[in-house]
């Protein structure tokens, strides 16, 4: 206990016994009670530090984490070419990847960005942005990216069933003369996730502008989606719901492509 203290509750000792008994009586308990207070204050800011301690041991060793995965990404680079990334880079990549330790796929994203950026060949070609890019990506998003640039173009199926009114049906806008119409778009031979979450990650990409969509005059589906569990039980669904000849059942096929922004972020984080 500090010097100080002592003095002070050595003082306070001596107050209390030039009082008279009765108010000796009456302080004592709230004495006794102030003296167990004093002890739980510093109990209480330990407990409640104890978190962030944890957290900057982690933190420290995500850091160190982060560096084995550096090294192993250049140990191919001449040290003459390995320099310091540009701290607007580096920087928010670093305290990022801190995060995504526990996902394979967004910590390699993070650890190439890194690298490329610490290589002096490829460190112009790595924009900023990209950092944000991934904050915004789940594990299945850079699953789904990896695909579509492997295949280059990535075909998908729009299954849609219609129920139209022979009576008021305008063959110029039969789009907009559908009573009833039910849809599954974006269907593909994706299997490593089920239906909707890669629905979602093409969406995603789409707002990211990583990848974009081609229409196809042709609709010969491909026989991959042919084949795919999501194409068949989809279409098993919608011509269930066909109850009568004013329905038509429809498939069209389309694709997506990485964009300029998406082939520039594969080189650099895939």
């Amino acid at each position: 206990m500090p010097e100080g203290f002592d003095k002070l509750a050595g003082s306070f000792g001596k107050a209390i016994e030039t009082v008279p008994d009765l108010y000796d009586d009456a302080l004592k308990p709230a004495t006794q009670e102030s003296g167990k207070t004093l002890a739980l204050i510093p109990r209480a800011i330990n407990a409640a530090l104890v978190p962030l301690r944890q957290c900057i041991a982690e933190r420290e060793y995500k850091i160190a984490e982060t560096e084995k995965l550096l090294e192993k990404k250049l140990e191919h680079i001449d040290e003459d070419k390995i320099v310091t990334p540009e701290a607007y880079v580096a920087i928010p990549a670093i305290q990022a990847i801190s995060y995504s330790m526990n996902s394979k796929e967004l910590r390699n994203l993070y650890a190439n960005l890194l690298a490329k950026a610490m290589n002096s060949d490829t460190k112009d070609f790595v924009h900023p942005s990209f950092v944000e890019i991934i904050k915004q990506m789940s594990p299945i998003d850079s699953l789904v990216l990896k695909e579509i640039a492997k295949a280059r173009s990535l075909p998908l199926v729009d299954l849609t069933i219609s129920e139209y009114d022979p009576n008021t049906l305008n063959p110029f806008y039969k789009i907009d003369s559908a009573l009833h119409r039910y849809s599954y778009p974006n269907i593909s031979y994706i299997s490593f996730s089920n239906y909707k979450t890669i629905l979602m990650s093409l969406d995603n990409l789409l707002r990211l502008r990583l990848i974009e969509e081609k229409f196809s005059i042709v609709n010969n589906i491909p026989q991959e989606i042919q084949k795919s569990s999501s194409y068949i039980n989809h279409k098993k669904e919608l011509q269930k719901l066909i109850t009568g000849a004013n329905w038509e059942y429809e498939e069209s096929v389309h694709y997506v492509s990485l964009s300029i922004l998406g082939k520039n972020f594969c080189d650099i984080c895939i």
